[in-house]
Formats: C-alpha cells, sequence, structure tokens
C-alpha cells in the first residue's frame, strides 16, 4: 500500500501546527481572553505531537481499525474515510503513564486548561477573561518544557520569551516567595496602628503618586491603597494599523511593587506571583499615523500589517 504524505497524525506535524497557535497566542496581550484560548490550543496540540513521537498510533481512535492503518501512514483502504483521533483526556491519561515527568500535578493542570477551552468555545461562559495569568501561566510553560523535552526540543525552539517563562517556572518551586507574606502582614500591621487621619492622608497620597507615575496600578496587600506595579517586556508587540491612529501593546511581566503609603516593597516575579501579583498586565501606545511614519520606515509599517496574519482553526477539530 501507498503511503501518505504528510501524515496528519505525525509528531513533526503536530508541533507545526503547535508553533502556529503559539505564535497567534504571542500575537496578543497577555490580558486579552485571546491569549488564554490560544495557549489551551496550544496544550492540546502539544500534548497530541508528544504522544505521536511515542508512536502515531498511540492517537488512533482504535474502534475503527482503519484509524490505525492511517495511523501507520498507510493510504485510507475505504473511499469515504476521515480519521479520528482519541478524545485530549485520554492523551492526557497516556502521557502521564508513558513520561515520567508528565506527572498527575502537570496532567491535572493540563486537564483543567482543556476544560476552560471547552467551556469558551462550548458555552456562554468567558472563561479567560475572569483568570488572572499568574494562575495558569507558568504551569502552562511547565507542561509545554516537559513535552518538548519528550521530543528533544527546547523552550527557546519553541516559546518568544524563553528567559521569561524559564523565570516564571521557576517561581512555582520557590518556597522563599511564600514567606511575603510575613512582610505583607507586618506593614499591615503598622498601618493599622496608624491614626485613621494619618492613614487618610497616606492614602491620598499615594492615589496622587501612583497617577503621576508610570507603571500599572494596583490595590496594596497591605493597606489597600493605590500602588503601582512594574514590569519587563516579555514577547513581541502587538500593533494594530488603523485608519487614524496605530497602537501598540507590549505584555508586560510584574517584576517589582512599590506602595509609598505604608511603604511595602516587592521584588521578583516569584514573590509577586505568591501573594497575587504576578499576573501579566499590557503597557498601550497610541500613534498618530504621522507620528508612526516618523519613527517607522514603510517597510516597518507594511511588515506590521502583515506580520501576524489572522488565523481561524476548526475549534471542534480536537
Amino acid at each position: 500500500m501507498s503511503t501518505v504524505e504528510p501524515n496528519p497524525w505525525s509528531a513533526d506535524t503536530l508541533l507545526a501546527k503547535a508553533q502556529l497557535y503559539i505564535e497567534q497566542m504571542d500575537s496578543t496581550v497577555a490580558d486579552e481572553w485571546k491569549y488564554g484560548l490560544w495557549s489551551a490550543l496550544t496544550l492540546e496540540l502539544l500534548a497530541r505531537a508528544a504522544l505521536a513521537n511515542i508512536s502515531p498510533v498511540l492517537l488512533a481512535d482504535p474502534q475503527n481499525w482503519r484509524n490505525i492503518m492511517h495511523a501507520l501512514g498507510n493510504a485510507p483502504t475505504a473511499k469515504k474515510f476521515s480519521p479520528t483521533s482519541i478524545g485530549t483526556k485520554e492523551v492526557l491519561v497516556r502521557l502521564s503513564e508513558l513520561l515520567p515527568e508528565f506527572n498527575q500535578e502537570v496532567a491535572g493542570f493540563c486537564g483543567k486548561h482543556v476544560e476552560r477551552r471547552n467551556a469558551e468555545l462550548h458555552s456562554g461562559e468567558v472563561v479567560f477573561t475572569g483568570v488572572g495569568t499568574a494562575e495558569w501561566l507558568p504551569r502552562f510553560y511547565r507542561a509545554v518544557k516537559i513535552l518538548l523535552e519528550s521530543m528533544a526540543k527546547e523552550l527557546a525552539d519553541f516559546v518568544a520569551d524563553p528567559e521569561r517563562a524559564l523565570e516564571m517556572i521557576a517561581s512555582l518551586d520557590d518556597a522563599a516567595a511564600k514567606a511575603v507574606d510575613q512582610d505583607i502582614k507586618a506593614h499591615e500591621k503598622v498601618w493599622f496602628n496608624k491614626p485613621v487621619a494619618d492613614r487618610d492622608a497616606a492614602t491620598l497620597q499615594a492615589t496622587a503618586w501612583a497617577t503621576r507615575h508610570a507603571g500599572h496600578r494596583v490595590v496594596c496587600p497591605s493597606c489597600a491603597s493605590p500602588a503601582i506595579l512594574h514590569g519587563r517586556a516579555s514577547g513581541p508587540v502587538s500593533t494594530t494599523v488603523g485608519n487614524d491612529e496605530v497602537v501598540q501593546r507590549q505584555t508586560m511581566l510584574p517584576s517589582a511593587f512599590e506602595c509609598i503609603a505604608c511603604g511595602l516593597k516587592i521584588a521578583g516575579y516569584s514573590k509577586l506571583s505568591a501573594c497575587g501579583l504576578g499576573d501579566a498586565f499590557s503597557e498601550m501606545t497610541t500613534y498618530t499615523a504621522a507620528e508612526f511614519f516618523d519613527l517607522y520606515t514603510e517597510d516597518d509599517l507594511e511588515e506590521a500589517r502583515n506580520v501576524r496574519p489572522e488565523y481561524e482553526p476548526d475549534f471542534n477539530e480536537y
């Protein structure tokens, strides 16, 4: 029998599609719902690629023997044949048994992320708008790293910002970061021992300070005053070219926190993530067409229009 090329169940084919999906993820900023949805789709494809890397036959739905023949790279024997794969939950079960690093904790996260994807696509829930990146993004990168390494690949081969991804993965096992809760409680105790008038004055000062200073405004976990969260750029810039203006948005990974009302300062993603300040945010810059043309050449502008073409997947495919 003749072989069919390329085999849609081969590890290389699935990995290439996963690469396309993560590029779409990186084309948005981390506080958009599409960022989370593309991450879930990426994870599903990558999990299938890792299983296919062991053997494409493991992806075939065994209820029809023709699926197994197709997974082996043979041409369909039936005139009307549409290959069917096992479900993603079963993919995760098989990976958890076949890959030592893909333990129950990692598999559990992947299963939960797939459930978020299903709820987003097949219900009225707006799942990825309501969940912060600190809850899932470090675990996403850890799962991606494990799956890639099972195929002799590295994060740098797949993600746009491997350094930041590794930093987020490290935050999951940073026991020292959990000590930040003691600092927060200490500042909270000092804060509430101050007279009410002093607290009110400090909050007003902090409000004015946070409004004037660059950064992402958040609520202080010690005193609930307005405070500033600083970040470092992560991933590519998302550029939207309109008729009258150009908007550029950059995903920022939190790196430092400061509150002038109670004096609390926190540095490092691990500590910020441990106290609920680890959600990625975005910085937006808006240019008029004239300003943008002064900054960029015509070739740069054309690249901004075309560098990330829209890609619409078949969401019911998996």
